[in-house]
This record gives C-alpha cells, structure tokens and sequence, in this order.
C-alpha cells in the first residue's frame, strides 16, 4: 500500500507509520517543491494532488521531543473537524527515523488563502471574518498563527485554516484575555493594513461580538480590551529600511 495512502481516513489520526528514507526520497523526488529552506524540502506536492509536510525537531532539549509537531497537525486537523471548522484532510502520518522528519500526508483544503485576496485588491466582507474569528474563539481555537496567510477563502463564502500545528483547542469557549490576545497575528500582518483603520476595525469588533453574543459588562470589557490592542498597531511608525525578503507560500497546501 503507498505510504501516503489511508483506505479508511478515520483510522488515519494518530497511527504512526514508519517509511524508509528510500522511500520518501522517491516520494520527493517525483513532486513538486512548494516550500523549503536550507534543512531541506518542508512541503511538497506528489502528482495526486496529496501534500507532504516534513516536521525536522529544531532543538534537542523541546516538547516536540515526546508530543512532535506533526502529531500536534494531526491532533488539531481532528479537533477542528469535529467542530466543523473547514481544514486539511489528514492521509496519514509518518516517521523516517533515517532522516529524523516526522511527515504528515494530507489533502489541501479547496479555495483561496486570504493574503491573497487582499494582495489582489478584493474587497473584503470584515464582518464576516469577524464571525468566523468568534466561531473559533466561542469553540475554544486558540490559534497563535491567525494571519492572513493561514485563512482560506472556501467555497460558499466561508472561511477554513491552514498550517495548524501553532494551535490549542480547548474544551470551552476562550476567555476574553485569550480572545484579546489572539487578534494581535491579525493586526500586525502586513497584509491586514486594512483592519488597522479606525472604521473597519469598528466594524469586524461589532460583528465579532455580535457573532459571540456578548452581553453588559462582559461585551464592554472585550472591546476596551480590544481597541486598546487595536491602538498599539495603529499608530504610524518611522520609516525603516529595506530588510530580508521572507518569501512565502500563497498556496493554500499547508
């Protein structure tokens, strides 16, 4: 059976498998590179369309050592399904002692990664990432990479996630300071300048409280807290030079 293949993907979860550094070069070898860097290839796609994602351990002394961050992807791909939150389709999951790289093989969720949208000029419905924002909150996500990068646009006007390794869910709604905290990825992204307008910001904070159903002090709370985040990305900031170019990917495989 290929390595990368599932016959029931509910057994996929947590089931590691073995494959042989014979085996993943083959695999590499016949698919296209979507992201590396000088460790190695980190995503790649084989003809099928099926993603590989490579998972190297970056320090000897981490947590990754007993609970890997692949197994982590794994865990939170389930976690967000069962909440019908939109993400990648896990085919299975894989170690390669030789090359010392868990892998995990999935399935790209379909549509268009926000970054993109906005690059592109569109316009953009805040109040509707607002609600999809409070959607993860109210199910306990707690995403520390909720940029634009990591949003899928999915068809039917929805929203989903990508690269979800960096995520803790809980099993109750977030609390306000975790809710207020996880708006700082949105508002320093580069790309999200639009939501660091007074206006559009007092929109998507309308919408997310509305979509959490917030009420009296609780509600007020939230959104002192908030504009008060809102407000240290607001102000305009000397001038810098040209720094290093980070290249990143636009596709939505991750």
């Amino acid at each position: 059976m290929d390595a990368t293949h599932q016959s029931d993907p509910r057994q996929a979860g947590r089931r590691l498998r073995r494959i042989s550094a014979g085996r993943l070069q083959r695999l590499l070898q016949g698919a296209r590179i979507l992201e590396q860097d000088p460790h190695g290839i980190k995503v790649a796609q084989l003809p099928s369309g099926t993603i590989l994602k490579l998972f190297r351990r970056k320090r000897l002394l981490s947590s990754a050592a007993w609970r890997p961050y692949a197994l982590r992807f794994v865990d939170n791909a389930r976690l967000l399904q069962q909440r019908a939150i939109p993400t990648v389709q896990i085919r299975s999951y894989l170690h390669c002692p030789q090359r010392a790289r868990h892998v995990v093989a999935y399935r790209p969720l379909p549509g268009q990664v926000l970054r993109d949208r906005l690059a592109q000029g569109e316009a953009i419905d805040w109040r509707r990432v607002a609600a999809f924002v409070a959607g993860l909150h109210d199910s306990g996500v707690y995403f520390r990479s909720l940029h634009s990068g990591n949003v899928v646009c999915v068809h039917g006007g929805g929203f989903g996630l990508i690269d979800i390794a960096d995520m803790r869910v809980f099993a109750k709604p977030l609390g306000l300071g975790r809710r207020v905290r996880n708006l700082r990825p949105l508002l320093r992204d580069p790309q999200m300048a639009p939501l660091r307008e007074r206006e559009v910001f007092g929109t998507f904070l309308e919408a997310y409280v509305e979509a959490t159903q917030w009420h009296g002090l609780g509600a007020s709370r939230l959104q002192a807290l908030a504009w008060r985040r809102w407000s240290r990305f607001s102000r305009p900031r000397p001038a810098a030079g040209p720094g290093p170019v980070r290249p990143e990917a636009s596709d939505s495989h991750r």
